[in-house]
């Protein structure tokens, strides 16, 4: 999971681990989601330079280094490899579960909303442990912008 980490991700990750900070805990100070945090530090969002200088003190970085290993890094990884889905035990089966209801998904947001798009750049994940129950349980909501088809 970690193979091919830009030199940011990698140092944000090791002092993470180091530090025994949680993404929740480091997402309190960067007034971010838990979410949205891990998927900066794995190279899937962008940090303004307001959070690299908050990572930077809560890590004990120097924050020159990281917002220059964040510029020369890229754009963040935008695709998704399908053989990492296929691998991983906790994505495998929320990929499994939208493609086997997918059209079940999308006719009641078609016939709730009309025919349009879901926006990506618009999605907010959130993860959230389930009161106990007889089973451990998890809940991952997916929040989005819906983007209407135009007529012309």
């Amino acid at each position: 999971m970690n193979e091919g980490l830009s030199p940011a991700c990698a140092k944000l990750l090791h002092e993470k681990s180091r530090r025994k900070l949680t993404f929740s805990e480091i997402a309190e100070e960067l007034n971010h989601d838990e979410v949205w945090t891990a998927a900066l530090f794995y190279g899937r969002a962008s940090p303004s330079l307001k959070d690299i200088h908050k990572l930077a003190q809560l890590l004990n970085l120097s924050a020159e280094t990281l917002q220059e290993d964040f510029r020369t890094s890229g754009p963040p990884i935008r695709q998704v490899r399908p053989e990492d889905a296929h691998a991983d035990p906790v994505t495998s089966p929320l990929r499994d579960a939208i493609l086997l209801y997918a059209p079940a998904i999308r006719s009641v947001i078609w016939e709730r909303m009309g025919d349009g798009s879901i926006s990506l750049p618009h999605t907010k994940v959130k993860v959230e442990a389930q009161p106990a129950s007889q089973s451990q349980s998890i809940k991952v909501v997916l929040e989005s912008k819906y983007v209407p088809f135009q007529s012309w």
